[in-house]
């Protein structure tokens, strides 16, 4: 398995070698970034960068101490899109699943999201019994 390795790594840097390289391409600056992490797995982070791109997510935990335990997430992202306009999501995720809204994210999207993270989770019905077996 081993002896394919070397192998392979010089195909990697052939081919990432070989990729085209734009002069077009701009590097865009970080103008700020921040990363908050908690002893209990909870945060806050957020950037912005020098093209307008922004992004800002809070993770809080829920059921703490108890095999529910998990995270709730709130954040947002705004981004310049190709025609110039600011494009900004918001959306929430935990147990139940993620939920975005926002101008350019279809409002149906929205609201099946939103529905469906309202229905109870398979955490929440009885465990199916489990079948017998004869030796």
């Amino acid at each position: 398995m081993f002896k394919f390795l070397p192998l392979f790594v010089l195909a990697v840097a052939a081919v990432a070698h070989a990729l085209p390289v734009s002069e077009k391409d701009e590097v865009v600056p970080i103008l700020n970034s921040v990363v908050n992490k908690n002893d209990d797995g909870s945060y806050k982070a957020s950037y912005e960068s020098g093209d307008g791109t922004l992004r800002d997510e809070e993770a809080t935990v829920i059921n703490a101490g108890t095999p529910e335990e998990s995270l709730e997430v709130k954040g947002s992202y705004k981004y310049i899109n190709e025609d110039g306009e600011t494009v900004e999501v918001f959306y929430t995720a935990g147990v139940n699943g993620f939920v975005p809204y926002g101008s350019v994210v279809n409002p149906e999207i929205t609201a099946v999201a939103q529905a469906a993270k309202d229905l109870p989770s398979n955490q929440d019905s009885e465990p199916e019994p489990k079948a017998k077996t004869y030796a």
